[in-house]
């Protein structure tokens, strides 16, 4: 427990914890500011662009989930975890942004390199069992079902490579999660999560061409992001929070 003049101050008033939670409670805003919106306005209405700086606000569960990381004990796991929250900060900035064309692919492009880093946080932490890889496998295989349902609207957008490209690197992200070795389950319970909100994204875009599943979208993905953070912040042994840089 950190000493503040003396005296022992609990694990909730630690920084990077007071910045986690900050996160969690601007999430948790503004996924009700989206259940209200989607109730007053017309069935599959957008649900961005309701305010200005609506997607600066949307990024910011991500940019405060960041300056949590910047109190991560682990040098290397760190810097993998800031760049992945500020790219995924990018990710949410951009797709608040549907009514211009760029935005879509710009706000794929930016989970894709935050997946990236995401992979070289988990990587060396990675350790094989056999329900891990069965689990990995069920990622793999519902990756490949998503991508064959989504296929000709693919084709049709002129998208394939990107979201290929995307799915395989998500898919990678997701196993290298079920794979760490971290003492709780937080990380990867986060990291199916997200897969689950990027599936819902492709179906939303791809399958129903709707709004429909915005709200549930932001929910997942939210809890997803406050998830893998935590596995990574909380949990962690003495000698793993020593710093390694």
């Amino acid at each position: 427990m950190a000493s503040t003049g003396g005296r022992i101050s609990p694990p909730y008033l630690r920084t990077p914890t007071l910045w986690w939670l900050a996160g969690g409670a601007v999430a948790i805003g503004y996924g009700i500011f989206l259940v209200v919106t989607a109730l007053r306005l017309p069935e599959n209405a957008q649900l961005t662009g309701q305010f200005p700086g609506q997607p600066v606000v949307k990024a910011l569960m991500a940019l405060l989930l960041a300056v949590a990381a910047l109190w991560h004990a682990q040098v290397r796991e760190r810097r993998w975890l800031l760049a992945a929250l500020v790219f995924s900060a990018g990710g949410d900035f951009f797709l608040a942004m549907p009514w211009w064309q760029p935005s879509f692919v710009l706000g794929l492009g930016s989970f894709l390199v935050a997946h990236l880093c995401y992979l070289g946080a988990l990587l060396p932490l990675r350790g094989a069992s056999r329900p891990r890889l069965v689990a990995c496998a069920v990622v793999v295989l519902a990756c490949v079902s998503l991508l064959i349902w989504f296929w000709p609207r693919l084709v049709s957008d002129g998208l394939t490579i990107p979201v290929l490209v995307y799915m395989a690197v998500l898919a990678a992200m997701v196993c290298a999660a079920l794979m760490a070795r971290l003492p709780t389950p937080w990380t990867a319970l986060g990291a199916v999560s997200f897969a689950i909100s990027d599936g819902m994204i492709g179906i939303g875009r791809f399958v129903l061409d709707s709004q429909a599943l915005e709200v549930p979208i932001w929910w997942v993905y939210a809890t997803s992001q406050v998830l893998i953070t935590a596995g990574f912040f909380f949990g962690r042994t003495g000698a793993d929070q020593q710093s390694d840089g």
